[in-house]
């Protein structure tokens, strides 16, 4: 994971809750990581992938409810790939709860990796569409 404390110019979207969202993962990457290079315990490590599998989960539940009230057309797409990020953080959980291993540097840095991409990629095309629309309700709203 790199450095960065906050979203550099390519995560940041301008959509403020979303910005905001996305600000608590990378700030809970980023304490995992810490952990990691302090030789953290299983214990700690535990606590820090729950809190980022819990708020991962509410910030996805909460993006699919906006992409619904928002009928993107990009959501299934969108859902499958927050289901297969919380599927591979939960198999990193399930990993330490078994003693089989520990969360590595690289399995962290895959995961940020993916955190990132998707927020570039995906959430951007969703924060588009957003703008987008609120453009297009603008102008109906003027028209009439």
């Amino acid at each position: 994971m790199t450095k960065t404390t906050h979203l550099d110019d390519d995560a940041h979207l301008g959509q403020d809750a979303l910005d905001l969202e996305h600000q608590g993962q990378i700030d809970l990457l980023l304490a995992v990581e810490m952990e990691l290079r302090g030789a953290a315990g299983k214990a700690q490590l535990h606590t820090l992938l729950d809190r980022l599998i819990e708020f991962s989960n509410i910030h996805f539940m909460s993006e699919q409810v906006l992409m619904r009230e928002q009928a993107y057309p990009g959501l299934p797409a969108h859902e499958a790939e927050h289901d297969q990020l919380m599927d591979q953080m939960r198999d990193f959980q399930k990993r330490i709860e078994s003693g089989e291993g520990t969360l590595t540097a690289a399995d962290l840095s895959t995961l940020s990796g993916w955190v990132l991409q998707h927020i570039r990629t995906k959430d951007r095309a969703f924060a588009q569409h957003l703008t987008d629309n609120a453009e297009e309700i603008g102008q109906s709203s003027a028209a009439s």
